[in-house]
């Protein structure tokens, strides 16, 4: 019996954090969806606002830049031209409130560039794992 009660509690265990897992991902890819529209729309304070207050992006082109800071996020969404899709390729949780998100964008040639290129996205949970309040810690553009 006591065999039976150990093995039916590590099934309700197993459910909960399957269940927990899967609101964290769609949490995850509608934050991610959210931050596209912004910056499809050109609207920097919105995509700005989706960073930590010290939030970076870091494009690794030439020449390399680091951006630091919602104000001048902001700038850059803003001036930024074109229409971009993003698509989440992979999620992982190396924590309950850290998510690594890869992403593929297909840029269009209104943008200034075209093809396929690939970022990621470090998001911090700034509430909890029960309340999620994802932001963008670092932002890194892959090619």
């Amino acid at each position: 019996m006591q065999r039976f009660i150990v093995i039916l509690l590590a099934v309700i265990v197993s459910a909960v954090h399957a269940q927990t897992q899967a609101a964290s991902d769609g949490a995850v890819r509608a934050f991610i969806k959210t931050f596209a529209d912004a910056r499809n729309a050109h609207e920097g304070d919105s995509a700005a606002a989706m960073y930590s207050e010290d939030g970076e992006w870091l494009n690794t082109g030439i020449p390399p830049a680091v951006i630091r800071g919602r104000a001048e996020l902001a700038k850059l969404w803003s001036r930024l031209k074109g229409h971009v899709d993003r698509t989440v390729s992979g999620i992982e949780f190396p924590g309950p409130n850290i998510a690594v998100v890869r992403v593929s964008c297909q840029y269009y040639p209104d943008t200034g560039t075209t093809g396929l290129h690939h970022e990621v996205f470090v998001l911090i949970n700034e509430n909890s794992t029960t309340s999620p309040n994802w932001r963008i810690c670092v932002h890194q553009s892959l090619d």
